[in-house]
């Protein structure tokens, strides 16, 4: 298997599960057919790192917008509004789903749906004036309706990804892979790795280059400020000093290695460059089989040595260590 045929392997083990994303968009589908039929919103979307497909598998808390109708604008334009926005559509969904438990956060009502594997952040709000983009999100903390261009956000990430290739969003997971291996995604949310991979990638790249150049762009940030993709939040004002400081220790280290893992593949050492992406990705990446290892099955398939007198060992698994 050379690094290709890993950086593919990869990829696909960090996509998720067909099946099951299709469920998760027919039941978003069902929750916006319940709440439009009782007149409570006009429209629903998907949002967040499953809109923009940089969700790392498992499928986890999905986000979605549910615009309300422009009626119920007045009833909710007081401090009160947000709260009971999504009270309304808790007691819609709940006749249907009576096993659903819903909990209010900041900007979404938590939607919790047994045995689904997955939950939805829903986020009521209404669409701006003549802004067809930006949309006023709830916010229950500040009891108020605040401007957002998720939507704006996801147009963005795409119109890379098509820049790209396509591959742009898979290379943000790796990236993502990257942070979660090392034990800091509490450090550093996935919103400011896409932003360090947009910055990084900005036309169709190798998996390798790319993965290195986001590492290192990321430790050129980090400490700085930065704004999200669409250069309208400056998001690196939502960490905290302890946030960046970890992320700094620990990312500095691998960006370091992963140019290591360029010069080794330029160099011919393929094998070397696999060693040192899978410490990187984690077990998400295949890893070149031990030295010794594969001397000994060199050896058993050329039937010489010890290994002369052992049974064949099967081709497909020479392959799958290869």
């Amino acid at each position: 298997m050379n690094l290709n045929e890993r950086f593919a392997a990869l990829d696909e083990n960090l996509k998720l599960d067909p099946a099951e994303r299709k469920r998760a968009e027919d039941l978003h589908n069902r929750l916006g057919e319940l709440l439009a039929k009782a007149g409570v919103a006009k429209a629903t979307h998907l949002q967040g790192s499953f809109a923009r497909k940089t969700m790392l598998p498992p499928l986890h808390d999905i986000d979605k917008v549910i615009e309300l109708a422009d009626a119920l604008r007045e009833e909710f334009a007081g401090p009160s509004g947000p709260i009971a926005a999504m009270e309304l559509i808790s007691d819609t969904l709940q006749p249907d789903f009576p096993s659903a438990s819903f909990e209010i956060k900041k900007h979404a009502l938590r939607i919790v749906l047994p045995d689904q594997g997955f939950d939805f952040d829903a986020v009521p709000a209404f669409n701006l004036e003549g802004a067809t983009r930006w949309i006023e999100i709830a916010n229950t903390r500040d009891q108020n309706w605040e401007r957002s261009n998720t939507y704006e956000l996801i147009d963005v990430i795409s119109e890379r990804n098509k820049v790209c290739d396509g591959r742009f969003v898979r290379q943000v997971r790796m990236a993502k892979q990257v942070v979660q291996t090392a034990g800091i995604s509490d450090a550093l949310p996935g919103l400011h790795v896409e932003t360090f991979a947009y910055e990084a990638i900005s036309t169709a790249t190798e998996h390798p280059e790319a993965l290195s150049a986001t590492l290192v762009k990321a430790v050129e940030l980090l400490g700085g400020t930065y704004t999200e993709p669409t250069g309208v939040d400056q998001i690196s004002d939502r960490l905290k000093a302890e946030q960046v400081l970890t992320a700094q220790a620990v990312l500095g280290p691998l960006s370091v290695r992963a140019t290591e893992a360029l010069a080794l593949a330029a160099a011919g050492d393929e094998t070397g460059a696999a060693h040192i992406w899978a410490d990187l990705f984690g077990e998400q990446f295949p890893r070149p089989a031990a030295v010794g290892e594969t001397a000994f099955l060199r050896q058993l398939y050329a039937g010489v040595g010890v290994a002369s007198t052992a049974r064949a060992a099967p081709r497909t698994r020479a392959w799958r260590l290869s």
